[in-house]
């Protein structure tokens, strides 16, 4: 029989390996890596999505060489701060969701999208541009991070 509570918190909900909602002053840098590896996937995957898109006639505006361009370097900015774990490269990322709500704006409009539609886009990069500021944060403070989870060792209450 499978352990599906095991199994979800082991994938899913860990603060050892996903610890999103662990303040940033509490992490380590094990968990730092994870989070910072797992939306750098997102937005990499995402943003490659976008600069593919961006040379192809079938997209709302037409083809833009300049929105591809532009997507190309997100995804560059997530690769250096997946490895160097860079500030400027978090307060880059940082303005993807910013530039994507300003899309959705000049786009959604004329895409003949349903209001709805653009409004829960618009809410998903409105949570991701609100998320950006962690990130922001944990590239701070990286350096300052300890190694390992390792508890400090405990006082012992008789010699």
């Amino acid at each position: 029989m499978l352990d599906w509570e095991g199994l979800f918190k082991r994938y899913v909900w860990d603060d050892r390996t996903t610890p999103y909602l662990v303040p940033v002053a509490r992490l380590n840098r094990r968990q730092a890596d994870s989070e910072i590896l797992a939306y750098s996937l997102f937005m990499g995957v995402l943003f490659s999505v976008v600069a593919l898109g961006a040379m192809s006639e079938m997209t709302p505006l037409g083809r833009s060489p300049v929105a591809g361009f532009y997507a190309f370097t997100v995804v560059c900015a997530c690769l250096l701060l997946h490895y160097t774990k860079a500030v400027p490269a978090a307060l880059y990322l940082g303005t993807a969701p910013l530039v994507g709500l300003g899309y959705v704006a000049v786009a959604g409009r004329n895409a003949g999208r349903d209001p709805i539609d653009s409004a829960i886009v618009a809410a998903i990069l409105i949570v991701l541009a609100w998320y950006s500021l962690r990130l922001v944060n944990l590239a701070r403070r990286y350096p300052n991070l300890p190694e390992s989870d390792a508890a400090p060792p405990r006082r012992r209450l008789f010699k």
